[in-house]
């Protein structure tokens, strides 16, 4: 089972315009909502294709727009897990200006998350984790999480042969790295936040970091790249991989589509150039669309055009 830790969610809801202009009425030709919160996005390059793996979400929510967020979960085929509030779910306005490939992103507050609210949805999380499991952290931790809570699930869980991803940054970051999760995924100024006095000029400066003993004991580490791709350590294994440019419409969920792909291929046991492969063509393919989904088709181009060098 892989559990995505996904405690703000939101209804994001996306609205294609035919260019945004101020001070008069913006009418969309297209309006679409699905569930939202960087687990769900996990979840959907998760889910995407076959073969199928057992997931969910671990999720917070409440009101009308709570009840509204789990029938969208429905459609979506997202298992989900809710501690319940009383406070209403917020909505996310995503507004794409799909004439000028310009994005206007409208979030709401959240709740707050009080210490009662915390205990109660970390004890429903753990209560579901058994032995062998999967856990993933992706983005920062909500305000009003200590910043050692992933740490600490590290700690707890290690001895049951929990495999816990992070993609998160600063403090948060810093303290995961040093409980040593089976997994890291971060980009190229995160790293900063676990080795600040690195210096990081090139490719091959990058795969000597992965080679050397700051990264021994954690196996699998990737470190995202922008344009100039990824490189990543799987178990013993370190390769570069690169994608071809693409005009981006929605950039907003690449990271969590790449984090989803990873995470379903290692599960699955896929040889760590497939799981790249499989991982960045999401990204990718992500990014071509409007909405967070995917298209087979061209998640099927992108894969057969990436370079791989092995190191």
């Amino acid at each position: 089972m892989i559990h995505l830790v996904c405690p703000n969610p939101a209804i994001d809801r996306t609205l294609l315009v035919d260019g945004f202009v101020k001070s008069l009425p913006n009418r969309p030709y297209e309006v679409r909502e699905f569930p939202g919160g960087k687990g769900f996005n996990v979840a959907y390059a998760i889910g995407f294709e076959s073969p199928n793996v057992e997931f969910c979400v671990h999720t917070i929510a409440g009101g009308r727009n709570g009840a509204y967020l789990a029938e969208l979960a429905i459609d979506q085929k997202i298992p989900v897990k809710f501690t319940e509030i009383d406070v209403n779910t917020r909505v996310c306005n995503i507004i794409m200006d799909t004439k000028n490939y310009l994005t206007y992103p409208i979030y709401e507050n959240s709740f707050e998350l009080d210490d009662v609210l915390l205990d109660k949805y970390t004890e429903t999380l753990k209560l579901s984790i058994h032995g062998g499991d999967y856990i993933v952290f992706s983005g920062s931790l909500m305000k009003g999480m200590p910043t050692s809570y992933i740490a600490e699930f590290i700690q707890e869980f290690r001895d049951q042969n929990v495999k816990i991803f992070v993609d998160t940054s600063g403090e948060t970051l810093r303290q995961a790295y040093e409980s040593k999760p089976y997994a890291i995924k971060i980009n190229d100024e995160e790293i900063f936040d676990i080795f600040p006095d690195t210096v990081l000029e090139s490719i091959d400066s990058y795969a000597k970091l992965l080679s050397s003993d700051a990264t021994a004991n954690i196996p699998v580490f990737i470190i995202t790249l922008g344009e100039k791709g990824i490189i990543a350590k799987i178990e013993d294994q370190i390769l570069y991989v690169k994608a071809k440019r693409v005009k981006a419409k929605n950039p907003i969920a690449c990271g969590d589509f790449f984090l989803g792909g990873l995470v379903k291929n290692l599960v699955i046991g896929q040889n760590a150039e497939t799981t790249l492969r499989k991982a960045i063509s999401y990204s990718t393919a992500n990014v071509l669309s409007w909405f967070p989904e995917l298209n087979k088709t061209q998640v099927e181009e992108i894969l057969n055009s990436l370079e791989v060098t092995k190191y």
